[in-house]
């Protein structure tokens, strides 16, 4: 079972191509698991109740209070860039989860948004 193309177009427009091949690794590494995941995204980020912007703030503050989430955070802080959210603006989504979160998560959250912004040339 792979990975149907509309999926990819679609994970691809919320996460750009870094997204795609995420996927395209967890599918070889596990396909069912991997064409679940696809799919999933596809059926809720592709509802037009919230904007992607919207719908990654509030995955990316879930995330970071659940914790132990480093794969999924980075994931989703790239599809945040995609979605045209700032560096500063998801730092300021840690800074705000903090002090509910508790700063080990908030401090993971920064370390991982530090690797994805270096990644993607916003940080020297």
């Amino acid at each position: 079972m792979s990975i149907q193309t509309d999926e990819m177009k679609s994970l691809e427009n919320l996460s750009g191509k870094s997204g795609v091949t995420i996927m395209k690794d967890l599918q070889q590494v596990f396909p069912d698991l991997g064409n679940l995941a696809t799919k999933l995204h596809k059926e809720i980020y592709e509802r037009d109740v919230l904007d992607l912007k919207q719908q990654e703030i509030i995955t990316l503050s879930i995330l970071i209070a659940q914790g132990n989430t480093e794969s999924a955070l980075k994931f989703h802080i790239n599809a945040a860039l995609h979605a045209g959210l700032t560096k500063e603006e998801i730092f300021e989504i840690i800074l705000h989860a903090a002090p509910y979160t508790g700063f080990p998560r908030a401090i993971d959250a920064v370390y991982a948004a530090h690797e994805i912004f270096i990644e993607n040339g916003l940080v020297k």
